[in-house]
């Protein structure tokens, strides 16, 4: 058998290959250059975190705000908590809905692709690894990130952007805000920054009692007033790659390859490969690389560390040995060979796997978008 016809890797972006996380970096960029914070609803005091030390008060702001996008987003989507309203809705379509805040801070296309290539934190070796695994092995790109990342992305490495599926944002310029509208949403911006993280069942996503008004608030605004407004237009007509449409363009990529799932490799690190991470469970592997989450526990693998050769140490081993072989020889973890820890996912061993992970993620990533799930 030919060597490039020997696996298929699945690789998401945003974790495994970088360190950023483009979608909350352009709404923190963005929050920073406005300088009017000050005259946004005068009467909602933010106070600043240990960890927000050194941030300005609209980085304070629209961090604080993506978190807890990001939090909610898990529970629309997991729970299928707005179906009635976007039946396509699914983890991972936060990066929509900041869209229209980006929108309201002054945003443009050029603007947010020229600091997408700017703000490229690679992990470190990733350009080799990629090289070494194109020309061994038939690898595709599957990432929630905005498509003018990961053109940015594709063209800092060398790699076909042909190959990458990942969430276009068509109309961004065209579709019109008034400053009136900009207020409004800046306004909820900086209110959600002074609720606390909504917390909810994981298995039901039921809200506990004392944040069902945070969460009523929340899912109001953005279902029943943004939605229905001009800017709204940008939650209809992006379509993001979120946790389901990672799966299917999985599938999709299958078939183009004809690949059986038994030779596929997937590499993720959050909520929004938990179906790719199920769909791999029992053919394939699935790795997670400092992951952080449930999708932890649907994962064969979990890599620690912060160097890309990782992915092929563990790629070359599943060409040679299968799901089996790999479980097999991390079921005692193991130092990779350029630094870090693999471990297979064992169920006496996955809650301090996870803990371990969230501490790794958090260094290499930063503490705020370490957090972010």
């Amino acid at each position: 058998m030919n060597p490039i016809e020997k696996i298929l890797i699945i690789l998401d972006v945003e974790g495994p290959c970088l360190f950023n996380d483009n979608a909350y970096e352009i709404l923190i960029a963005l929050a920073k250059k406005y300088r009017f914070w000050s005259r946004i609803a005068p009467h909602i005091v933010i106070t600043p975190l240990p960890e927000e030390e050194g941030m300005t008060l609209g980085e304070i702001i629209a961090s604080r705000f993506y978190r807890r996008l990001s939090n909610i987003d898990d529970i629309w989507g997991d729970f299928g908590k707005v179906a009635t309203i976007d039946p396509g809705y699914s983890s991972g379509h936060t990066v929509k809905i900041a869209l229209a805040f980006d929108k309201a801070l002054g945003g443009t296309v050029k603007w947010m692709y020229e600091f997408a290539k700017e703000s490229i934190r690679a992990m470190p070796g990733i350009i080799e690894t990629l090289a070494n695994l194109n020309r061994k092995y038939v690898v595709w790109m599957v990432s929630t990130s905005y498509s003018f990342f990961i053109q940015a992305f594709c063209d800092l490495v060398g790699f076909d952007f042909a190959r990458a599926y990942c969430t276009y944002v068509p109309e961004f310029d065209e579709i019109p805000i008034s400053q009136k509208e900009s207020r409004l949403l800046l306004r909820f911006m900086k209110e959600v920054a002074a609720m606390p993280v909504i917390k909810y069942d994981e298995k039901t996503g039921d809200v506990i009692d004392e944040h069902r008004i945070y969460y009523d608030r929340f899912t109001g605004f953005i279902w029943h007033t943004l939605y229905k407004m001009p800017v709204g237009k940008l939650l209809r007509v992006v379509q993001p790659v979120g946790q389901a449409q990672k799966r299917e363009a999985a599938e999709e990529i299958q078939q183009k390859v004809g690949m059986p799932k038994k030779r596929i490799i997937g590499y993720g690190d959050s909520q929004t490969d938990f179906q790719i991470a199920k769909w791999l469970n029992e053919e394939g592997l699935m790795v997670m690389i400092n992951g952080k989450g449930k999708v932890c526990e649907e994962s064969h693998i979990m890599y620690i560390g912060e160097r890309a050769e990782a992915m092929e140490e563990v790629a070359d081993l599943f060409a040679r040995k299968g799901q089996r072989g790999v479980v097999r020889r991390y079921a005692q973890p193991r130092e990779a060979h350029y630094g870090g820890k693999i471990a297979a996912v064992i169920p006496n061993r996955i809650e301090e796997l996870k803990k371990e992970s969230v501490e790794q993620r958090k260094r290499v990533r930063g503490v705020q978008i370490g957090s972010l799930s």
